[in-house]
């Protein structure tokens, strides 16, 4: 037992003393020495006032740390340690164990676009890769940040974060020359079309002037394209083809690509750093399935086409309409019929001729009416023009009524009544993960074909344009990290406004579509301005100016696909509309890393020559085509 030691500045006497204390004595002294440690100062015995000193007890070290203790400790500081090499390690290795899971789709979506490639195209190993990785982790932690993404849009979340470091500092470095290093490739791979003999330009395409010179673009007659090149053949003709449109490169010919995007005219751009980076990451074994079905595992919008025409179309049925509907068709697959699917389509010439001229008369009678009113409201005491009002809207309400137990679905609330008598919408809306719409998509050359179901996939990034869609909708925060993948769709503006955006404040989200093999988008215009990437696969686009409306035979006003031609350009009905054989258009094929200007009120047909990734947006568009396109009705 440790025994007090006697503390130097106490003298013998006082020592003797304490000796013979009592024990009453000695436990006031204990608590005085307590208080002066509690309190910092000094304490005096009641009995004789003298000063106490403090008294240093030493206590042995050697329990002070119990066992028990010091395992927790240890066992606490070698777990701190596993979940920070799981957070460094472990996310590439869980996203790999997803990939593996689709791999045979994964692989042959890959084949389709790279069938000799085998190799990840940065030629770092993936051990060096792993060190980048780590070193960028240590350095920010986990706070990085994609490069040039922004902070009004995109995505935020900690998966994508995580995804693009390993890409960004691992993988696909950024590498400017690599990158369109990849694009060439590409275009070599696919190979570039010539010119028809038939498609003479008084300027090289390749090699435009300055300027868009008179009458650029130029146009051909329509059946010379269409029968050089089929709609429903995906392979271009060895004789060429019929391109009116200037390529420009990004790098060299920025300002000649100002110069037409300022008169309004379509072009091609070529070459684009910030193009090329895109399509080579979304090009790269596995990063699409990773994007695709790793955290945002979701079901996004497809469409369904018993053959391979899409026309768009508005839905107006109510929500309760869709809803029964939707359980319809459920059923039917449910209890395996032989096409659960039937019943969409883009409609025979004759049933869309009826339908536009039904609509046409319904049309006519409104306008009629919309004057009669203000002029009646103009001659309060003209009792004449108050019973034309009634007349004219006994007629409309007559035509808007007719046939309509065989109408479209809604009623009066799609405006047009029972007018289409004949109408049925021409592709199915569905949800479908990217694996699903991949397995429908990617099959055999003897599963295609223009009368055979084709499918088409589709993302959207909403960003700041909130309820601005066409059909009043958004898919809020599913795609929003099209905005950080397709940094040269951003919305910004000033100095830093991308090339592709005319009117950044006016932009209408990032829409992207898959397409299989085949897929025909009928022609049609827009009322905006168009800039539409390439980044897999090929396309074929047809164009036409504005001028050209009176042939296209367009669905009117109030029909639920209006702006679409009716004419079948894989099959013209000539007789049903003669007047399309007096159109106009010129064609151009987008290979990966190509970007097409299309402005305001261009039409566009367009041709999926294999499996491809499209994606565009819209800034705005301009008063300059506004007449043509008045002229038609719209």
């Amino acid at each position: 037992m440790q025994q007090r030691r006697p503390h130097p500045n106490a003298s013998a006497d006082a020592g003797e003393s304490s000796a013979s204390a009592s024990r009453d004595e000695r436990r006031l002294e204990r608590r005085l020495a307590k208080e002066r440690r509690q309190q910092g100062g000094i304490a005096t015995s009641s009995g004789g006032g003298k000063r106490l000193v403090r008294r240093v007890r030493r206590v042995a070290r050697r329990d002070r740390h119990h066992p028990v203790v010091l395992g927790l400790v240890a066992f606490g500081l070698f777990s701190l340690i596993g979940l920070v090499a799981y957070e460094i390690f472990g996310g590439s290795s869980s996203s790999s164990s997803s990939s593996s899971s689709s791999s045979s789709s994964t692989s042959s979506f890959h084949k389709k676009f790279h069938p000799n490639d085998g190799e990840v195209h940065n030629s770092d190993s993936l051990a060096a890769g792993s060190v980048v990785g780590l070193i960028g982790r240590l350095r920010g932690g986990n706070k990085y940040v994609v490069p040039e993404s922004m902070a009004e849009v995109g995505n935020k979340a900690r998966w994508y974060a995580d995804l693009r470091r390993e890409y960004d500092t691992s993988i696909l470095p950024v590498d400017d020359e690599r990158s369109l290093k990849f694009v060439e490739n590409e275009r070599r791979r696919y190979g570039t079309a010539a010119q028809s003999p038939g498609a003479r330009t008084p300027y090289d395409v390749n090699n435009c002037p300055d300027t868009p010179p008179p009458g650029y673009p130029m146009q051909f007659p329509v059946l010379d394209v269409l029968d050089n090149w089929p709609t429903d053949v995906t392979t271009p003709p060895r004789g060429g083809i019929f391109q009116g449109l200037c390529v420009f490169d990004r790098r060299t010919e920025t300002s000649k690509a100002e110069a037409y995007r300022e008169a309004e005219v379509p072009f091609v751009m070529r070459d684009d750093p910030s193009v090329a980076r895109s399509a080579e990451r979304w090009n790269s074994p596995g990063y699409l399935d990773r994007l695709l079905m790793g955290e945002e595992d979701v079901k996004r919008r497809a469409e369904y086409s018993p053959d391979n025409h899409f026309m768009f179309w508005i839905d107006k049925r109510t929500r309760e309409e869709r809803t029964r509907d939707g359980k319809k068709l459920q059923e039917r697959k449910r209890h395996g019929e032989g096409d659960a699917h039937a019943g969409f389509g883009r409609g025979d010439p004759v049933s869309l001729k009826a339908d536009i001229r039904a609509l046409e008369e319904l049309n006519g009678l409104r306008n009629k009416l919309i004057e009669a009113t203000k002029y009646a409201e103009e001659h309060e005491d003209d009792d004449e023009a108050k019973g034309e009002v009634m007349r004219l809207q006994r007629l409309v309400n007559d035509a808007k009524g007719k046939r309509k137990l065989g109408g479209v679905k809604g009623g009066d609330k799609a405006g047009i009544g029972g007018v289409l008598e004949h109408w049925k919408p021409p592709t199915e809306m569905l949800r479908m993960t990217y694996l699903e719409w991949l397995e429908h998509a990617n099959v055999t050359d003897d599963k295609l074909g223009p009368d055979n179901p084709h499918w088409y996939f589709r993302l959207i990034g909403c960003g700041n344009m909130g309820e601005k869609t066409a059909d009043g909708s958004c898919d809020k925060g599913s795609s929003e990290w099209l905005f950080d993948e397709l940094p040269f769709f951003q919305p910004r503006v000033g100095a830093e406004r991308s090339f592709y955006l005319v009117k950044p404040e006016e932009q209408m989200g990032i829409h992207c579509r898959f397409g299989m093999r085949g897929v025909i988008a009928e022609n049609h215009f827009d009322l905006s301005r168009n800039a539409i990437a390439l980044l897999a696969g090929r396309r074929r686009y047809i164009l036409a100016h504005p001028s050209q409306c009176a042939n296209m035979n367009l669905l009117p006003r109030g029909h639920p696909s209006a702006r679409h031609s009716a004419v079948d350009w894989s099959n013209p009905d000539l007789e049903g509309f003669p007047t399309f054989r007096d159109a106009h258009v010129n064609e151009v094929i987008m290979l990966p890393g190509d970007v097409l200007y299309l402005p305001t009120n261009w039409f566009h047909f367009i041709v999926s020559l294999e499996l491809n990734m499209q994606c565009n947006t819209r800034s705005g568009g301009e008063e300059i085509y506004r007449d043509e396109i008045h002229k038609c009705g719209f």
